[in-house]
């Protein structure tokens, strides 16, 4: 008889452990959710950021490119002046 009782106690523990091992529907689509969420939130930083970078490498690329552009304009006028003055 207690080996009956000792058990039927020992199936209703690993019935309970198991319960709690294995998460219900509403658990699963909660850790769903997060990871989605985790994902947009990587998506959009990283969206972000390489948006930012395009930016930044434009503007310095457009100054460089036009203060050259400058230099050369000066640097032909100067050839010029010098060629009208001798």
């Amino acid at each position: 008889m207690r080996t009956f009782f000792t058990l039927l106690l020992l199936g209703a523990c690993a019935v309970a452990f198991a319960d709690d091992a294995k998460p219900n529907k509403i658990e699963r689509g909660a850790q769903k959710v997060e990871k989605g969420v985790e994902r947009t939130v990587t998506r959009t930083e990283n969206g972000i950021k390489r948006t930012y970078t395009r930016t930044e490498n434009g503007i310095t690329r457009t100054y460089t490119r036009t203060e050259k552009g400058v230099e050369r304009v000066v640097d032909r006028t100067e050839k010029k002046v010098k060629k009208v003055l001798e």
